[in-house]
């Protein structure tokens, strides 16, 4: 591949991994006036929306990858989705089992503690972007077996942000095979993340990455992201302002025109970052966009498990405006430096280790 492909790729990802740790940090330190009320919360809400990039570029990814069969799909789907599920416990159960976590944030379910094993179970199974990952890497590795033209992944791609917002919220109502439907696509916050419509930009990824694998042109493919950002994004700005509702309703459980509006939106921004490559500011953050790019999974775990325990000291939306944006770069910083030291001493017992096996 292509060095500024790789830039383009690894760059807005990069800055996605960034932005969602400030978000997940107002959301759960800021209070809820300097969430709603203030410019500062309105500009953060909107860096959140930056969602679709993580799953644009995971599917671009996918098709790029030398490790395409149905098991390998199958089986980072199912890792995916154990890392999903053990970070829920580290970040929800475990610290109210323990008693570190506010109070406040356990009445905000409208529970009091002590929880029972439904409210445990509750918060384990809940769908955050890596429960949706997981699952649908599950479902594309079939998708992908069966697929052999890059526009059937468009086609895909639009079937289901179509159909979203018609079958969001429908369980047969059994308990055990309701929550399988609401992954598919629940309306929920037990759900944050439904297969419908987010699947749609992972598709769109899919459809861009399988046409740079058939004519290999580096600028052809970022002209297409731009051309396809501009047609997305106004066609879904438009259907949010004829029916808002029906076309958004919430950034989580998102209609046609919002999951649209937010694919053309960062398909837009791939093509800015291919154009900036050559800044120098680019090329001076590049290795941190790089590095945030490529442990994005293992970072976003991580930092939810900070800021989660962390409310032991915080509190559970105790700040204001100016302290919150105080705490951005710390969260950020000791993300980043716990994350650099477990590699760093990960290499160095990788490398010793290799040392002692090869002196016998």
């Amino acid at each position: 591949m292509s060095s500024n492909r790789v830039q383009s790729i690894d760059g807005i990802r990069g800055i996605s991994v960034l932005c969602m740790i400030c978000v997940h940090t107002m959301w759960m330190y800021a209070d809820i006036p300097t969430q709603s009320d203030t410019i500062f919360g309105h500009v953060v809400h909107f860096i959140g929306k930056g969602t679709a990039a993580f799953l644009f570029t995971m599917g671009v990814s996918l098709l790029l990858s030398r490790h395409q069969s149905m098991k390998d799909n199958v089986l980072r789907g199912v890792i995916i989705l154990a890392l999903g599920y053990s970070m829920n416990v580290l970040k929800f159960a475990l610290p109210i089992e323990v008693g570190v976590m506010p109070d406040a944030f356990v009445a905000a379910y409208g529970w009091e503690r002590p929880l029972d094993f439904a409210q445990y179970r509750y918060l384990v199974l809940t769908g955050d972007i890596l429960q949706m990952a997981g699952f649908a890497l599950i479902v594309l590795g079939v998708v992908m077996q069966l697929v052999k033209h890059a526009w059937q992944y468009l086609a895909l791609a639009v079937i289901v942000a179509a159909v979203s917002r018609p079958l969001s919220g429908w369980t047969p109502g059994i308990d055990g095979l309701d929550y399988f439907f609401k992954v598919l696509w629940g309306d929920t916050y037990h759900i944050y993340f439904p297969l419908f419509p987010w699947i749609s930009c992972i598709l769109v990824g899919l459809f861009l990455g399988k046409r740079y694998t058939e004519n290999k042109d580096l600028d052809k493919f970022h002209h297409e992201c731009l051309v396809m950002g501009l047609i997305l994004a106004p066609l879904g700005g438009g259907l949010m302002y004829w029916d808002f509702d029906y076309h958004f309703n919430n950034f989580f459980h998102l209609g046609f025109g919002g999951i649209t509006y937010l694919i053309g939106f960062n398909l837009f921004l791939v093509w800015m970052m291919f154009k900036a490559r050559n800044w120098w500011i680019v090329k001076v953050f590049m290795p941190l966009f790089t590095y945030c790019s490529r442990h994005v999974t293992s970072l976003y775990l991580l930092q939810w498990v900070l800021i989660c325990w962390g409310m032991g000291i915080i509190g559970f939306r105790t700040m204001d405006q100016l302290q919150t944006l105080s705490l951005m770069p710390v969260v950020l910083l000791i993300t980043l430096f716990s994350h650099y030291s477990f590699m760093w001493l990960k290499t160095r017992f990788t490398d010793n280790q290799q040392q002692a096996s090869e002196a016998k």
